[in-house]
């Protein structure tokens, strides 16, 4: 088997530099987005539009990319969504109007979320220290999303707001050039794909993710008339139901189909379903501070939107760099300890914000936002070797879409649900909401007696 120009550093570069652009451009807009919408009109409809067009394809496609690159091949599907999200982001950036954009947001998300299949790579091809790959790669992962925001105030000030799209698209052509030449196709697996079942999830779940996130921004409140917030409420409404019906759509899918969807096989391995758990609440905890945080520091401390995407600086740092840090644990030590120190350590930050009030000086709050940078990344690799090392080998492409997409909907779930609690000019439902993810991520130190006690694997 031709392995001569394999070179596992430029997987994991190929690999984490991709999900870096594909979570960085989820949150890239949350900072500009007025200056956008008053750039291509449509007002709050468009605002909503413009955060919701990428977020839907992103947060659920993982799961049938997944399949399909089994079935088809994830060097080509990985491809291809390299380059829909570069002439997505070309394509945003020359947007003359609010629909257009809209439309190639989209565009641009479904390429992003086909991005997160790099990670299969990685299981599958990474032999050693594959929890310092892991780590690599979830840094990136974390970096991009917790950096997206801060990225995308500082470009829109420069350089203006559609600097926001056409800034990544020439880097991503380069990467595209890169994989192209440097990735080894996987191992296809030749048996049918299941159409239907594929298509009960995507439009199940894509009426759920946006049902969540308009619940949760007319519960906000961000600066919606009446009239829209009744629209938004009956248009949440609507989708729940949509989102039920496919849902017994794929369940009847499930029964009937010879080779359905879902390989239900993988739930009964215990390390795999812990894993999934755990990755969904390291992101339920992510965007509890990503963007409770910044809102609480405007609407009850005064600070500009700017100093307050500042504030998020030194969670990223820390982020990127105990990431890595936590993979090399992992290798050493196995999953068990990284997993569950980074999960307290988020407890003890979130419970921190919950009693801290916007009062607290520059200082203080730099140190609690660290400590959660630290207690988010370490848990990242952990995680991903529970979940991604126990599964069979020719379910790693099925496995690793289940994961990512566990992530993604820690995303939607968190917007939507505890966003459901906050009224933005009131400190105490801000506490609420840290109180609340504080007793999430103690919940989530405690899977780890789930897990096998065991030494990883020590290059």
């Amino acid at each position: 088997m031709k392995r001569s120009s394999f070179s596992p550093a430029a997987l994991i570069a190929i690999a984490s530099i991709a999900t870096f652009f594909s979570n960085m451009s989820a949150g890239i807009v949350n900072v500009p987005i007025a200056a956008m919408t008053r750039g291509v009109g449509g007002g709050n409809y468009a605002l909503v539009a413009i955060i919701l067009s990428y977020l839907v394809p992103y947060a659920v496609v993982m799961p049938v990319m997944g399949k399909l690159g089994d079935r088809y091949g994830h060097k080509r599907l990985f491809l291809w969504g390299l380059a829909l999200y570069v002439l997505g982001s070309a394509a945003a950036a020359a947007s003359p109007n609010a629909a257009t954009l809209v439309a190639m947001r989209t565009l641009q998300g479904l390429g992003g979320g086909i991005l997160l299949d790099s990670i299969v790579f990685i299981s599958t091809q990474i032999r050693e220290r594959q929890g310092l790959a892991f780590g690599i790669w979830r840094a990136a992962l974390l970096s991009g999303t917790v950096g997206g925001p801060v990225i995308g105030g500082y470009l829109a000030v420069a350089l203006g707001w559609r600097s926001l799209f056409w800034v990544p698209a020439p880097f991503a052509a380069l990467l595209w050039i890169w994989a192209a030449a440097a990735l080894e196709e996987l191992p296809k697996r030749e048996e049918r794909f299941d159409w239907v079942g594929s298509s009960a999830f995507l439009v199940g779940f894509s009426a759920l993710v946006v049902a969540l996130a308009v619940s949760g921004m007319d519960t906000m409140q961000a600066g919606l008339t009446a009239a829209i917030g009744n629209t938004m409420r009956e248009m949440a409404g609507m989708l729940y139901g949509v989102f039920a019906v496919g849902m017994i759509v794929l369940w009847i899918n499930q029964k009937t189909e010879k080779k359905p969807l879902f390989d239900v096989s993988l739930y009964r391995i215990r390390p795999f379903v812990l894993g999934n758990l755990g990755t969904w609440l390291v992101c339920v905890g992510m965007f509890s501070a990503m963007m409770f945080v910044p809102l609480e520091l405007q609407y009850v401390g005064g600070y500009s939107g700017l100093a307050a995407t500042n504030a998020l600086l030194p969670l990223t740092v820390t982020a990127i760099v105990v990431g890595v840090w936590g993979g090399q644990i992992t290798d050493r030590l196995g999953p068990a300890l990284p997993w569950a120190a980074g999960f307290l350590v988020m407890t003890a930050g979130f419970v921190a914000l919950a009693v801290l009030d916007t009062s607290t000086s520059p200082a203080l709050l730099f140190g609690v936002m660290t400590v959660c940078g630290f207690g988010m990344a370490l848990p990242l690799a952990p995680t991903a070797v529970a979940a991604l090392t126990t599964v069979p080998e020719e379910a790693a492409g099925e496995a690793a879409g289940l994961f990512n997409f566990a992530h993604n909907m820690g995303r939607a779930m968190g917007i939507g649900i505890l966003g459901a609690i906050l009224v933005l000019g009131e400190a105490r439902s801000y506490a609420v909401i840290f109180w609340i993810t504080a007793a999430l991520m103690a919940v989530a130190a405690l899977l780890t007696v789930g897990l096998p006690v065991r030494r990883a694997h020590r290059a």
